[in-house]
C-alpha cells in the first residue's frame, strides 16, 4: 500500500481533521496548554524500559517532595527531567541568592518549561535554624485493579490454563517518618494462584551515616548499567539525551514485573567523602534447563500451563557485591569516581558462561564528573574467566543556553555477560555484542519551538547465534514541538533506520540457511493538539510507516498507516478520555506502536497491525478527596482475521475487548 493510495482512499477523513484543527485557534482563549511531559516521552519509543517503576517513583515524589533548599545534587537527580548541570545550577543559585520560596524563582535558572516540569516534585518550604522538625506521621497509598478480556483465551476455554479469565493486582505502600513498607501482589490472566507474584520490601532513608537500608526486594543501578542497571527507566530512542544512567543506586522494587530485581539486603553508607554500597541477594528465578545447564532465564512471569508451572522458581540466583565512590568538589568541578566488585552463582550452571560451576566474579570502574557545564561520564566493566571487557563513555554539555547535546561511544564485547546489566544499547540492554557512536541534541530554537534529534551508528560483532558474522546499521530520529499559541500545539516525529536481520531462507533444493537481510524503515508522525476550552482538549494523530526488505529473490515492501482522534475532558472530580483509531498495515513488519492511557501505574503500548479500527475510553472519578475510582474499556475490530492471537492465547473473535477497573486510596 503506497502513500498515494492511502491519501486517495482517506482524503475525506484527512480533510475533516485538518478543518477541525485549523479552526481550533479561533475558539475563545483558554489557559495555557500544559503538556504531560512524561506521557510525551512514552509516545516516543517502540520499546520502553521499566515504566511501572518510573510511574511509582514519580507518584512518590509528588507526595514526598524533594526539599529544594537542602537537597543535594543526587537528591535532585531523582527527577528524571533534570541533568547534572541543572542540579548544580539550582544549588549554586541557592548558595548565591538564599533560599528558594517559589517555583517561579527557578525560571531564570532552568527556563520556564523546565521549572514548570519539576515544580510538582519540589518543596519550597523555608529552612530556619530554630524550626522544629515536624514528624510526618503515617501516610500511604493502596492501589487495587481488576482486568478481564472478552472473550476468554483458548487456553482457559480448553482447560490448558489452570486459572480464570482475570488479572488481579494489589499494591500497598506505607511510610512512617523515614521508613517505608511496600507490598505488591498480582496474578495474570490464566494463572491459578491469587498470589502468583508477591513482592515485599522495607526501606529506611536516613540523613546520617546510614543513607539507605533495604530488606526484601530491591534493584541495583551502578555506573552506566554495564554490571547492574536494573532500574533504567527508558530504552534508547525515547529521550535524545537519555544515554546516562542516573538516580539512586538502591531502590525498593516497585514493579509487578517478575524479573529484574534482587531479594535480600542492601545498605548504602555516606562516609564523606566516600559512599559505600553493599548488597546480597538470594532469589528464585524461572529458567529453562537442558542437558544440565540453564539455556534461558524466563522473564515472562507467566505460570498458567503445566509446563510454565514446572519452570517456576526452579533455579536459585545468588549475588553479592559492593560499590565504593569517592565524591569531590573543587570550584566549578565536582563529581564521583569509584569501582564495583561483585560475584554471582546459579544453582544450575548457565550456558551463557560456558556451563561453568561455582561463583563468577566481575568488576567495573566508573566516573561521573561535572566540569563547569560539561558532564563527563564513563564505565568500563570486566566479566568472565577470560576477562571480557565492555565500556561506554560520554559527554553531555550545553552548546548555548538553549542547546544541549550528548556524545557517547560504546564498545560491548560479544562474550561479555552480566545477568543484571541494563546498558544503553540499540538491540538489547545486556552490554554485550554491540559497538556504537551516538550523538543526541535538544534545542529551544524559539521560545515556542523545541527540537530533539539523535543519530546512532551501530555494529554487532555477531549478527545472531544463527549467523556469526558482523553486521552494521544506523538510525536517526527527529522530534519537534511547536506551541503555535496558548491553545494549539503541533508535534512531529521522523525516524529512519537501517538494520540487518538474520532470516531463514531456502536454496533451490529446499535446504535451509541463514543470511542477513537488510531492512530500511521510515516513519513519520504528526500530532495536532488543541485546547478547545478550559475543560476540553483534543488530539489528532496521523502516522505512516514504510519498510523495505532486500531479500535475495527481490525487495519486499511493507507499508502502514494509522489515524486517531482523542478527546480529554476534565471538570471537577471527573476526568474522561476517549480515543478512536483507524489503522492498516501490510504485515507485522510495518506494525505501528501507540501509547495508550490506562489505570494509575499501568503502562500500555499497543502494537497495531493488519486492518481495522479501535476504541478505548478511560473514566476517572475522585469519589472523595483521597479516594479515586478508575475504569477503562477497550475494543479492536479487525477486518482481516476471524481470530486474535494464536495457540493458547487465541481468542475466537475478530473484535477482542477488555475492561479494567481500579481504585486508589491515599492516606
Amino acid at each position: 500500500m503506497s502513500l498515494s493510495s492511502f491519501l486517495s482512499r482517506h482524503h475525506v477523513v484527512a480533510a475533516l481533521f485538518f478543518i477541525v484543527f485549523c479552526s481550533i485557534p479561533h475558539f475563545l482563549p483558554a489557559s495555557v496548554f500544559a503538556e504531560d511531559d512524561i506521557q510525551a516521552l512514552f509516545d516516543q519509543s517502540d520499546m520502553p524500559g521499566d515504566i511501572e517503576q518510573l510511574l511509582y517513583e514519580l507518584e512518590k515524589l509528588k507526595k514526598q517532595k524533594i526539599p529544594v533548599n537542602t537537597a543535594t545534587a543526587e537528591d535532585l537527580l531523582l527527577i528524571p527531567f533534570l541533568t547534572p548541570d541543572d542540579a548544580r545550577s539550582i544549588i549554586l543559585f541557592r548558595e548565591e541568592n538564599g533560599q528558594l520560596t517559589a517555583a517561579e524563582q527557578l525560571d531564570e535558572v532552568l527556563g520556564t518549561d523546565m521549572a514548570r516540569r519539576i515544580a510538582p516534585y519540589l518543596s519550597f518550604t523555608p529552612v530556619t535554624m530554630k524550626a522544629r522538625e515536624e514528624k510526618a506521621g503515617i501516610s500511604g497509598v493502596w492501589y487495587s485493579r481488576y482486568f478481564s478480556e472478552i472473550p476468554e483465551r483458548q487456553g482457559i476455554a480448553a482447560g490448558k490454563y489452570r486459572g480464570d479469565n482475570y488479572k488481579l493486582y494489589n499494591r500497598l505502600s506505607v511510610t512512617y517518618d523515614e521508613i517505608t513498607l511496600n507490598g505488591v501482589m498480582e496474578k495474570d490472566v490464566g494463572e491459578p494462584e491469587i498470589d502468583d507474584f508477591t513482592s515485599l520490601s522495607m526501606v529506611y532513608n536516613g540523613s546520617g551515616a546510614v543513607e539507605q537500608f533495604i530488606v526484601g526486594n530491591y534493584t541495583v543501578a551502578i555506573g552506566q548499567g554495564l554490571l547492574f542497571g536494573q532500574s533504567r527507566y527508558f530504552s534508547k530512542g525515547v529521550d535524545p539525551l537519555g544515554v546516562k544512567l542516573s538516580g539512586r543506586r538502591l531502590k525498593a522494587y516497585a514493579s509487578s514485573a517478575e524479573n529484574g530485581f534482587m531479594q535480600g539486603t542492601a545498605v548504602s553508607f555516606d562516609l564523606k567523602p566516600f559512599r559505600l554500597t553493599t548488597f546480597y541477594s538470594s532469589n528464585e528465578v524461572d529458567a529453562t534447563i537442558k542437558d544440565g545447564v540453564v539455556t534461558t532465564i524466563r522473564t515472562s512471569g507467566y505460570h498458567r500451563t503445566d509446563s510454565e508451572i514446572d519452570h517456576w522458581d526452579n533455579v536459585t540466583e545468588k549475588v553479592l557485591g559492593m560499590n565504593l565512590l569517592y565524591t569531590f568538589r573543587s570550584g566549578e568541578t565536582f563529581g564521583k569516581v569509584g569501582g564495583t566488585w561483585a560475584r554471582y552463582d546459579y544453582s544450575v550452571p548457565l550456558e551463557a558462561t560456558g556451563g561453568n560451576t561455582g561463583w563468577e566474579d566481575m568488576g567495573s570502574i566508573e566516573a561521573d564528573v561535572l566540569i563547569g557545564k560539561v558532564n563527563v561520564f564513563a564505565e568500563a566493566a570486566m566479566t568472565g574467566k577470560d576477562g571480557n571487557v565492555s565500556w561506554i563513555g560520554g559527554v553531555d554539555y550545553p552548546i548555548t543556553s538553549g542547546i544541549r547535546t550528548v556524545l557517547a561511544v560504546r564498545d560491548y564485547h560479544d562474550a561479555f555477560f552480566s545477568p543484571f546489566a541494563g546498558a544503553f544499547a540499540e538491540r538489547a540492554d545486556d552490554a554485550a555484542n554491540e559497538e556504537g557512536y551516538y550523538i543526541g541534541l535538544e534545542a529551544d530554537i524559539l521560545k515556542n519551538l523545541h527540537v530533539g534529534a539523535y543519530y546512532d551508528i551501530f555494529r554487532f560483532p555477531e549478527l545472531s547465534s544463527r549467523y556469526r558474522l558482523p553486521s552494521t546499521g544506523d538510525e536517526s530520529k527527529l522530534f519537534l514541538t511547536w506551541k503555535q499559541s496558548p491553545v494549539f500545539t503541533t508535534e512531529l516525529l521522523l525516524q529512519n533506520q537501517y538494520k540487518e536481520e538474520a532470516k531463514k531462507l531456502f536454496d533451490g533444493t529446499g535446504l535451509e540457511y541463514y543470511q542477513p537481510v537488510p531492512f530500511t524503515s521510515n516513519k513519520a508522525r504528526l500530532d495536532l493538539i488543541g485546547k478547545v476550552s478550559r475543560n476540553l482538549t483534543l488530539r489528532t494523530r496521523g502516522e505512516i510507516k514504510f519498510v523495505e526488505g532486500e531479500y535475495p529473490a527481490g525487495d519486499e515492501n511493507s507499508d502502514g498507516w494509522l489515524l486517531y482522534q482523542q478527546a480529554v475532558l476534565k471538570k471537577g472530580p471527573l476526568a474522561f478520555k476517549a480515543r478512536y483509531t483507524r489503522f492498516e498495515t501490510d504485515d507485522y513488519d510495518s506494525a505501528i506502536y501507540v501509547y495508550e492511557d490506562d489505570l494509575p501505574l499501568v503502562f500500555t503500548l499497543k502494537s497495531y497491525y493488519g486492518k481495522g479500527e479501535a476504541f478505548f475510553a478511560l473514566l476517572s472519578y475522585d469519589l472523595w478527596k483521597n479516594f479515586e475510582l478508575t475504569a477503562r474499556y477497550a475494543k479492536t475490530w479487525y477486518d482481516d482475521r476471524d481470530a486474535y492471537g494464536s495457540g493458547n492465547d487465541r481468542r475466537d473473535t475478530s473484535a477482542p475487548a477488555s475492561y479494567h477497573l481500579g481504585c486508589a486510596l491515599r492516606f
